[in-house]
């Protein structure tokens, strides 16, 4: 009901649903019931563990437990009414299903209302008194001493405001009482700084929106229909939205939509006696969800697609999302060359780059002196980049293979046949790459083949409008010779100055830029290469300086993502190699733990050895920093994020450029605020024998080591 994993708040909510033992015992043995039944039947069972088919039925066990007396034939009614709803929640859960909407407490309702509705003409089972003669009730339960704090409790003067809130939050789980409330509010900070936020400003909107229409204020505080707004406030402004100030905004709007509701609905199911419970909130949240995915993609609020089960890992996971890829293409675009070219002309170039035809490059080859020849310079043989290999940028098809056009004498252009010998490449139904001004005659392709990404398709030339040897290459939506020009990054490539090298991704060279595809280094591949199945034994010391061994394995999961699992920790780090990096994309476990170190040291990896080249990205703060800091971050995340992290990895040793048998890597994590350094960690990186050797972590003066052993 809360739209969370978090076990500190489960045990909270367990305890407040025992407040009254009744209604808890009740929702316990409904609960059971459907677990069973669920497990006979053989549903899915990762719905059954993750509660997905059976949260509805402990509602309904809760909720019968309230209002009934406890005999044989009650609770054989519970049994059959918690099987009901489980039905239900299967065959809504399918429904639902196509279009990505929530069923939420639907199932409840309905099992409920079955119950409710047919056990009138029952005179085996009666309605219960409890909750009339209170103080009875608290002697039997806890004598004297009971009485007398539920006696100082009820005397502590709360604002009517507060003491309502806290028994909207106990109605949740149908334990009307402040105590319940209190421990669900508890529970609820723990959990999520951000949820409790919400709940607080959903309930104050719906609260004082009664007020403002001059409502009976009675329903809100007796009959504690309050519970709608805070659960609606939570599910919209955190749990399948993205928190943000848009998202607040829609619970602010959303919310007096609610009261209406409420009022609307109440009216109706009084002619049949039947309570609303938290159709509202149901009906409302079912409502803005269908509809919200009707949208374009990436409009604001957005929309949750990977949930956490947290508002603060849902908003910190996608922000570091939208940061590390927000230039990331479906399809890889590489440079069509080996070894370093210079940039003659770029996007919008001041010689033919203009209009529709201004998203291209032109790469020459120079020498040290920025000369694209050698002396004297008159014979195309004479330019460093003729005849040299033009490289299929990505995989595709060939849909163009103009030949046959002789190159210019030096200085001279052929403005009839502009374009040159010229190869267009189909890598998608919207996407063509296309190299032009080739050498007549150097076609290693033809039209209708099949290419490989880095395969050799011709030479470069001096044909068509070129004055002296150069690649024109440039991607286009069309499949034309003359096709207009389409903005599309290159992947990866590195740009090389007088004292370092910068790693690009996903952006576009520039002109003058000295520029080169990345090489990878055996090495580096194969220690990154973790092959599912493939187990690795890592020695590392504990907390007490003793010596345990470690089992991490490689897999991937159902959704072919990769990853690496610690047996001894129970976590997971799921990782991308792309034959360029090798990158970590999440994890889920122990924080302490080895794995977790090495998945902040090995954040982001370059599979080519370059010297004095920084790699650089930023991880979710979630789980990284913790504090009083943190707190007041998630209560001010939704609307700005003050904690920062910057991740930093580069090479300080090789023993063989070419073919090395020893690299050695440094890397940082750092979260800072402004200019203040709050964390940061150190690592080293060893790999030798083609494979990860040793690994450092260090931080505020500690060390820790792990070796890997087999």
């Amino acid at each position: 009901m809360f739209f969370s994993n978090n076990r500190w708040l489960a045990v909270l909510l367990l305890l407040a649903s025992f407040v009254d033992p009744y209604t808890g015992t009740s929702g316990l043995i409904a609960l059971l019931s459907s677990v069973l039944a669920a497990r006979w039947l053989r549903f899915n069972y990762s719905y059954i563990i993750s509660g997905t088919y059976t949260y509805n039925s402990l509602m309904v066990g809760l909720a019968l437990g309230v209002y009934y007396n406890f005999n044989l034939q009650f609770f054989v009614v519970l049994v059959l009414a918690a099987v009901f709803t489980l039905l239900v929640s299967v065959w809504l859960a399918n429904i639902t299903l196509k279009s990505n909407t929530p069923f939420l407490s639907l199932p409840f309702i309905a099992g409920v209302w079955l119950v409710l509705l047919s056990t009138r003409t029952y005179s085996a089972i009666g309605l219960s008194d409890r909750g009339i003669y209170t103080i009875n009730e608290i002697w039997h339960y806890g004598g004297e001493q009971m009485v007398n704090l539920y006696n100082t409790i009820e005397q502590i003067k709360l604002p009517s405001f507060v003491e309502v809130y806290f028994k909207s939050l106990g109605a949740i789980y149908f334990q009307y009482n402040i105590i319940a409330g209190v421990l669900i509010a508890i529970g609820l900070l723990l959990h999520s700084r951000i949820a409790f936020l919400l709940s607080l400003v959903g309930f104050m909107t719906g609260y004082l929106f009664y007020y403002f229409l001059q409502g009976n204020m009675a329903e809100v505080e007796y009959s504690y229909i309050g519970f709608n707004f805070i659960l609606s406030a939570i599910a919209i402004g955190g749990f399948f939205l993205i928190p943000s100030t848009r998202s607040f905004l829609l619970v602010i709007i959303s919310t007096p939509l609610i009261v209406l509701l409420i009022n609307a609905i109440g009216g109706l199911l009084a002619v049949y006696q039947l309570p609303m419970y938290s159709l509202p909130f149901t009906l409302m949240v079912m409502l803005l969800m269908f509809t919200l995915r009707l949208r374009n993609a990436g409009s604001q609020p957005e929309l949750v697609y990977q949930q956490n089960y947290s508002p603060e890992k849902n908003l910190y996971k996608h922000l570091n999302q939208k940061e590390r890829f927000q230039h990331d293409t479906y399809f890889h675009i590489q440079l069509p060359f080996y070894g370093k070219w210079s940039v003659s002309q770029a996007h919008e170039g001041k010689l033919t780059h203009k209009e529709d035809w201004k998203y291209a490059w032109d790469f020459v080859v120079t020498d040290d002196n920025s000369r694209t020849f050698r002396l004297p310079g008159t014979d195309v043989t004479d330019f460093y980049c003729y005849n040299l290999p033009v490289l299929a940028p990505a995989a595709g098809y060939i849909v163009e293979a103009l030949d046959g056009i002789e190159d210019n004498a030096i200085g001279n252009v052929n403005l009839e046949r502009n374009w040159g010998n010229t190869i267009i490449i189909k890598h998608s139904e919207l996407l063509y790459s296309k190299l032009s001004h080739l050498k007549e005659g150097s076609f290693k392709v033809k039209a209708g083949d099949y290419v490989k990404k880095g395969e050799l398709l011709a030479t470069c030339g001096n044909s068509g409008r070129s004055p002296e040897p150069h690649i024109h290459f440039q991607l286009q939506s069309t499949p034309y010779i003359g096709s207009k020009t389409l903005l599309h990054p290159i992947s990866y490539y590195i740009s090389h100055h007088a004292d370092k090298n910068i790693f690009h991704s996903f952006t576009h060279p520039q002109e003058n830029e000295l520029i080169s595809r990345v090489v990878t280094n055996r090495l580096l591949k194969d220690a990154f290469n973790f092959v599912p199945g493939e187990i690795f034994h890592i020695e590392t010391t504990d907390a007490s300086k003793n010596k345990i061994l470690l089992k991490w394995e490689a897999g991937v999961d159902a959704w072919n993502n990769a990853y690496l699992y610690c047996h001894h920790s129970k976590s997971t780090a799921w990782l991308v190699n792309n034959e360029t990096l090798h990158y970590f994309t999440d994890f889920e476990g122990d924080r302490n733990s080895v794995l977790y170190y090495f998945y902040l040291a090995a954040h982001k990896i370059l599979l080519g050895y370059y010297e004095h080249t920084e790699v650089k990205d930023t991880l979710p703060i979630q789980g990284l920093y913790s504090g009083g800091l943190k707190f007041i971050q998630d209560i001010c995340a939704p609307f700005y994020v003050f904690l920062k992290s910057e991740y930093k990895s580069t090479f300080t040793a090789i023993d063989d450029p070419t073919h090395p048998s020893f690299i050695e890597l440094h890397s940082s994590v750092t979260i800072r605020t402004g200019s203040f350094v709050k964390r940061q960690l150190e690592f080293e990186l060893l790999l030798s024998d083609n494979k990860l050797q040793h690994l450092v972590i260090k931080e505020k003066g500690k060390t820790k080591n792990a070796q890997w052993v087999g």
